[in-house]
């Protein structure tokens, strides 16, 4: 009996862990940062072939992250069970909306990537001048971060009124080589071999990755259209 008591603390210790990470958006472990490398991978190279999949995992996640925002912002607490499904909820109206109307879907997908890859350092280099000036609460930068997405989401989602097959290719090759990068680099202190070195190579250098996985995702899903 108290092996059998030690074996299911463990496991409610290990689903506990994870309700957690789920419910915080804290991602840890090389099985969880592969997954999204698996599933970047997949977006990034077969972004349009299975544009509807990839509207649906990216609106879920826009959905997803806007929850657990709000809730942050508004101060509302509530266990991490409540949590999670408060947020998975809204993530599944987000990922609804996306595939049944593709627009909302590109927009919602424009939003996730402006605001990860383009709003934040745009963000901070705003409060940094402004901060010169005035003094500006490090609270405003969800804030800050969230219009800057929504206003390149915007004109991405204009553009894609009149050219949906081009913008669905470019924007799910750039999620899919973003987030295959950023998912490499918190993977890093992971791996059984001492690669931490890798985490001092220049900024630009990383940048200049992402920006070929893009590129190579978009050269990929070209050719295979013209096939």
């Amino acid at each position: 009996m108290a092996d059998t008591s030690t074996v299911q603390n463990e496991v409610d210790g290990v689903v506990n862990s994870l309700i957690t990470q789920l419910a915080e958006i804290k991602f840890e472990g090389m099985l969880m940062y592969g997954v999204l490398m698996l599933l970047s991978l997949l977006i990034c190279f077969e972004g349009y072939k299975l544009y509807r999949l990839a509207l649906l995992l990216m609106g879920f996640a826009v959905g997803y992250q806007l929850a657990h925002n709000l809730m942050n912002i508004l101060n509302i607490t509530l266990t991490d069970e409540q949590k999670l499904m408060a947020q998975a909820i809204v993530g599944i109206i987000c990922a609804v909306i996306s595939t049944t109307a593709v627009k909302w879907g590109v927009f919602l997908s424009a939003y996730f990537f402006a605001k990860h890859a383009l709003a934040v350092p745009i963000a901070g280099f705003i409060m940094k001048i402004a901060g010169e000036k005035v003094s500006i609460p490090e609270l405003l930068m969800p804030v800050i971060t969230s219009i800057v997405g929504l206003i390149v989401a915007y004109f991405i989602a204009k553009l894609a009124a009149d050219s949906l097959r081009p913008v669905i290719v470019l924007l799910t090759a750039a999620v899919g080589g973003f987030e295959l990068v950023n998912s490499f680099l918190k993977m890093i202190p992971y791996f059984p071999y001492n690669l931490d070195f890798m985490l001092s190579f220049p900024a630009f250098m990383w940048v200049g990755a992402k920006l070929f996985m893009t590129a190579a995702g978009v050269g990929i899903q070209g050719l295979k259209e013209g096939s």
